[in-house]
């Protein structure tokens, strides 16, 4: 480092530069380095520092840089945490405004705006832990690199001197896909709304011949259909931006939708589903298509554990100030299956994108509707799923 850059980041003993908004102050190169040495004389705080998958820095009260931990280095391409050190956080990682101003990060009209730097001063301000969202644009040799960061500052007192932990996350690529998300499921809804449109005009008109490829045809793009809208809905569950619309629903009527709608589905193939009277179950105040779709998954479950021929059973029971919605196979889970059963993203099956189908019960049923979801097994009585939901 040179003489004129250490002239920049250490307080050598000039009035400080002007600032636009935080403090221009800095602290002397024999402070900066006092305070790694508290650092160094607690491995753990290192380790722990280390340990996180976020990218984090410790800061003195003046925000210059004292120590930096591992992913920081690989996130931002920093050889040697020692070229940091005394630098503030938009001066280390290249921010294109962090020498705007003489006074370096924090002191240019931009850096008023600016996530990190606001949630660090709210942090010293009130000795609380501050979160934030910091848009950073840096200058990475001939070219300008976006990042969206995650802020989160707090204080850390060691042996009598406060200092601020800053965690950094990118939650660029999540934005990202998020919006691809959003903007593939509108634009193939509205592809797969109009197919479905076509392909009933074409049931309709269809010549004898033709009648069963057409009604096929009206099948499989009315599934395609629903699936999507399936993946759209569990998208907003959790993100917890899924609205729920609550009616009188009648628990024979929901289970005979969800039947319906296996009908056609290959796990339903040489498959019977029953429907059992079970007495008069009386409506149920809930989400109705959240219903179905709950329902759906616990029948498609069964189906796929039922072997050709076999038969699954769903009923609808008033239990416990409660209406209990149960669909049972005659197949028992392995127990160290049974374990998992509701986590994201388990599967006994082999490929991607599964798994979702029971921990979906659980998030609709019972973060949307407010009942309980679980099930029963043994290699006598089989397997029951059911649905709890209060009356």
């Amino acid at each position: 480092m040179s003489t004129t850059d250490e002239h920049r980041i250490y307080d050598n003993g000039t009035p400080p530069p002007a600032t636009a908004f935080a403090p221009a102050e800095r602290a002397t190169r024999a402070e900066v380095e006092a305070g790694i040495a508290a650092f160094v004389e607690h491995p753990l705080l290192r380790a722990l520092l280390d340990a996180t998958s976020s990218s984090v820095i410790v800061l003195n009260r003046e925000r210059q840089i004292l120590v930096g931990n591992a992913v920081l280095m690989a996130a931002f391409g920093v050889d040697d945490v020692r070229s940091i050190e005394g630098l503030r956080p938009g001066e280390a990682l290249g921010c294109i405004h962090s020498w705007s101003c003489p006074g370096g990060c924090g002191t240019s009209p931009n850096c008023s705006v600016c996530g990190a730097v606001l949630a660090v001063l709210e942090s010293q301000r009130t000795g609380e832990c501050i979160e934030r969202e910091c848009l950073l644009t840096v200058q990475r040799g001939d070219r300008l690199e976006a990042y969206e960061l995650h802020v989160r500052a707090s204080p850390l007192t060691i042996d009598g001197r406060t200092f601020t932990i800053v965690g950094l996350t990118d939650i660029g690529p999540e934005r990202r896909r998020s919006a691809l998300e959003r903007v593939f499921l509108h634009d193939i809804s509205n592809t797969v709304g109009a197919l479905v449109n076509l392909s009933r005009v074409i049931n309709a008109v269809a010549p004898p011949d033709l009648g069963d490829a057409s009604r096929r045809l009206a099948v499989l793009t009315h599934r395609l259909q629903r699936e999507i809208e399936d993946q759209r809905v569990l998208i907003q569950a959790e993100n917890g931006t899924l609205e729920v619309a609550c009616s009188s629903v009648a628990p024979a009527a929901a289970l005979a939708s969800a039947a319906d709608l296996l009908a056609d589905h290959p796990v339903a193939r040489n498959r019977k589903i029953e429907i059992l009277p079970r007495g008069d179950v009386p409506p149920v105040v809930t989400d109705e298509s959240l219903l179905v779709r709950i329902l759906v998954n616990m029948m498609k479950n069964a189906l796929e554990a039922t072997p050709e021929g076999g038969s699954i059973r769903a009923w609808a029971e008033h239990a416990c100030a409660a209406c209990a919605l149960s669909v049972w196979s005659e197949r028992a889970i392995d127990p160290r299956v049974a374990l998992q059963i509701f986590k994201r993203s388990f599967s006994t099956k082999s490929g991607r994108g599964r798994g979702l189908g029971t921990f979906s019960m659980k998030l609709f049923g019972e973060r949307y509707l407010g009942g309980t979801v679980a099930f029963t097994s043994d290699p006598v009585a089989g397997t029951t799923f059911t649905i709890r939901l209060p009356t």
